[in-house]
C-alpha cells in the first residue's frame, strides 16, 4: 500500500514538472535561446538521447527537473565559468542576452503549462466521466444545524422568475430547509456544495445576497435569504451551517427491527418524513427528537414508484460519539477485533477510548462485530464494561501499549432500523460542453487558490492550513484510490495551485524572475552579479524556510489525527 501511495506520488510529481519544465522549453526555443538540456528528475543522469543541440535525459533523482539554457544560472557564473560551459555558442542565443521581453515569455511559459495541465485534465474527467457522489454536482442544502445563520435566515418570496426583490420589512419565512437548491451566492452560480462551501468562507464578515429554490405543494419558489455567516460548533471557518444533501437510501435492512418488519426493501429512498422532505443525516436526528411514542409518515420511493409506510420506531441503544472502523453496521465484518475509528472529545474526556483503539471484550466476552452490535443496541441506558487495547503512540513517545477497561453507556435512541448506502451519480458533460466545462474548472481552481492566497493575507484563513509534500501524498493516495478520474481531478487542482505558488514574488521562484527581469527592463541594465547573488541566497532561505513550515504542518496534522 505505501509502495503503491509512493508510485503514484512520484508519477504525479513527474508529470507536473515535466509539464511546467515543457513550458520553459518550448518558449526558449521558439526564442532561439541555445537549450543545452531538458532533465525530467535531477542529476545524476541515468540515460537519455541528444537530439541537436539538446540532451534530453532523464535524472536520478524523482524530486524536479529542469531546462539548462546557456546564459541562464541558478546561481550566477564567473564568465571563465561560463565561456567553458558555453564558448561555443553564439553570444546572441544566451538567454541573459535576449530581449526582456523574451526572457519574461521564457520564465511565465513554465507556469502557463501548469494551467493547460489542469485544463486538459479537467477536460479528460468532463468527457469520460466518473461516479461522484450526489454533492459533487447539486448544491442543495441537506441537514440544516439548530442556531446555525441558515436555520435562523430570513427569507424573501421572489415573484415568479425575478432575481430581484425587496429585504426590506418582515420575511416571508425564516430558515433554510432540507431539499432547497442553492442557485447563486452573491450572483455567483452555485454548481456544487463545494462551492456553497467556499462562497462561506469567502463571505466572512459580511452579508450575503443568496438565492434558493424550494418545492411547496408541488410548485417550485424562489426565495432570497440575506446571511452572514459564522463560525458554528467551533469551526475553523466561517460557514452556513448546513451539511450536503444525502439521499436517504437504503443501503440495508437490519432483522428484526420496524424497517423490516414494514416491509420497506434495500434501495428504497424516504422522500419524506411526517411531510417534511428529508434526507439520510436530517431523517436521522428527527428520529432522535422524536418521543418515546411517536410514529412517523414515511413517503417512500421503489423502482420509480411512491408509497406510503407508516411506523413506530424502536428505541435501542447508541454509542454517541463513537464510530467503529469499519463500522458495526457494514456487511464486511473486518478481520480482527473492532477498532475505534472515530471518538469525539467529550467521550475521550468521560471514557479514556481514543482514536484507533481494539475493543477486545465487551462485558466478558470476546467482542466482535456482531456481539459488539447487539450488546450496544440492547442495552440502551445500561452501562457496558469494556476491555481495549490501547495502542502504542508516535512508536512509543507518546505513549506505550497498554490494556484497560473502560464504562461506557449506549444513548437511548429512536430507530427504524436501516443502514444507509450513499447515492453516486455517473457525471459526464456533454460533447458541446467538454471544452467549456474544462475551461470552467480550471478558471475555478484559479480563482479559488489566488483567493485563498489573498485569504492568508487578511487572516480570514489561517498559515497552519498550508499543506507541503506530506499533504500532497495523502490526497494523491487517496484519490488513486477513488479511481483514475479522481486522480486526474486532484492532480489538475495541485498543477493550478504549482502554477500560483510559482508566479509569487519570491527569489528562486519564476515570480522572483520576472521581478528582476522587470526591474531590469525599467533600469535597461541587469542587477550587479553580486546583488543577484544575494538575491538568490536570500530566495533560497525563504524557499527552503516554507517548506519546513509546511511539512511541520503535515506531521503536526498526522500526529494530532493518531493522538
Amino acid at each position: 500500500m505505501v509502495f503503491g501511495g509512493v508510485f503514484v506520488f512520484i508519477i504525479v510529481l513527474g508529470v507536473l514538472i515535466f509539464f511546467h519544465e515543457m513550458g520553459h522549453f518550448i518558449a526558449a526555443k521558439a526564442c532561439h535561446i541555445y537549450v543545452d538540456r531538458f532533465s525530467l528528475g535531477m542529476p545524476p543522469r541515468l540515460f537519455g538521447i541528444k537530439l541537436g543541440e539538446t540532451d534530453y535525459c532523464v535524472g536520478a533523482l524523482p524530486i524536479g527537473g529542469y531546462v539548462k539554457m546557456a546564459g541562464q544560472e541558478d546561481t550566477p557564473l564567473t564568465e571563465e565559468e561560463r565561456q567553458k560551459q558555453y564558448g561555443e555558442v553564439p553570444p546572441e542565443r544566451w538567454f541573459n542576452n535576449r530581449p526582456v521581453w523574451q526572457r519574461m515569455i521564457v520564465i511565465t511559459a513554465g507556469p502557463v503549462m501548469n494551467v493547460v495541465l489542469g485544463v486538459l485534465l479537467y477536460g479528460i474527467v468532463a468527457a469520460v466521466g466518473t461516479e461522484v457522489p450526489e454533492s459533487e454536482v447539486t448544491a442543495r442544502v441537506g441537514f440544516v444545524k439548530p442556531e446555525s445563520p441558515a436555520a435562523t435566515a430570513p427569507m424573501y418570496r421572489i415573484p415568479d422568475t425575478a432575481e430581484n426583490t425587496a429585504t426590506a420589512g418582515e420575511p416571508d419565512t425564516t430558515g433554510w430547509r432540507t431539499g432547497d437548491l442553492i442557485i447563486s451566492v452573491d450572483g455567483e452560480a452555485m454548481r456544487s456544495f463545494s462551492d456553497v462551501g467556499f462562497a462561506a468562507i469567502l463571505g466572512a464578515g459580511r452579508v450575503l445576497d443568496v438565492l434558493l429554490e424550494r418545492s411547496e405543494e408541488g410548485e417550485t419558489v424562489r426565495y432570497l435569504s440575506r446571511i452572514e455567516p459564522q463560525h458554528v460548533e467551533d469551526s475553523k471557518h466561517t460557514q452556513f451551517g448546513i451539511e450536503p444533501f444525502r439521499t436517504a437510501l437504503i443501503g440495508r435492512i437490519l432483522p428484526g427491527l420496524p424497517a423490516c418488519e414494514s416491509g420497506l426493501k434495500d434501495g428504497d429512498i424516504l422522500q419524506t418524513a411526517n411531510g417534511q422532505i428529508v434526507d439520510s443525516t436530517s431523517f436521522t436526528k428527527f428520529l432522535e427528537n422524536m418521543g418515546d411514542n411517536g410514529t412517523v409518515s414515511l413517503e417512500v420511493e421503489r423502482e420509480n414508484a411512491v408509497f406510503d409506510v407508516t411506523l413506530k420506531p424502536a428505541t435501542i441503544g447508541r454509542f454517541e460519539g463513537v464510530v467503529f472502523s469499519p463500522s458495526l453496521y457494514s456487511e464486511e465484518e473486518g478481520e480482527g477485533p473492532p477498532t475505534i475509528g472515530y471518538v469525539s472529545d467529550q467521550v475521550k474526556e468521560d471514557t479514556g477510548l481514543a482514536r484507533g483503539d481494539e475493543v477486545l471484550e465487551v462485558n466478558g466476552k470476546p467482542a466482535t462485530a456482531v456481539n459488539l452490535r447487539e450488546a450496544e443496541r440492547d442495552s440502551a441506558g445500561k452501562s457496558l464494561t469494556l476491555k481495549v487495547r490501547h495502542k502504542a503512540r508516535l512508536f512509543g513517545l507518546a505513549g506505550a501499549e497498554e490494556t484497560k477497561i473502560v464504562e461506557i453507556t449506549p444513548v437511548p435512541s429512536a430507530a427504524i432500523g436501516i443502514v444507509w448506502g450513499e447515492k453516486m451519480v455517473f457525471h459526464r458533460a456533454a460533447a458541446r460542453e467538454v471544452v467549456p466545462e474544462a475551461f470552467r474548472q480550471g478558471f475555478k481552481a484559479l480563482s479559488r487558490t489566488i483567493k485563498t492566497l489573498a485569504m492568508l493575507f487578511t487572516g480570514t484563513v489561517s498559515p497552519s492550513d498550508l499543506g507541503g509534500p506530506v499533504l500532497i501524498y495523502q490526497v494523491t493516495t487517496t484519490a488513486a484510490s477513488m479511481g483514475l478520474m479522481w486522480l486526474f481531478k486532484i492532480t489538475a487542482f495541485i498543477s493550478v495551485n504549482l502554477c500560483v505558488f510559482n508566479l509569487l514574488p519570491l527569489p528562486v521562484l519564476d515570480g522572483g524572475l520576472l521581478l528582476l527581469l522587470s526591474w531590469e527592463g525599467i533600469r535597461r541594465k541587469p542587477l550587479p552579479e553580486k546583488a543577484l547573488e544575494r538575491i538568490q541566497q536570500v530566495g533560497l532561505v525563504i524557499i527552503i524556510s516554507l517548506l519546513l513550515f509546511v511539512t511541520y504542518n503535515d506531521i503536526l496534522r498526522w500526529v494530532t489525527s493518531t493522538l
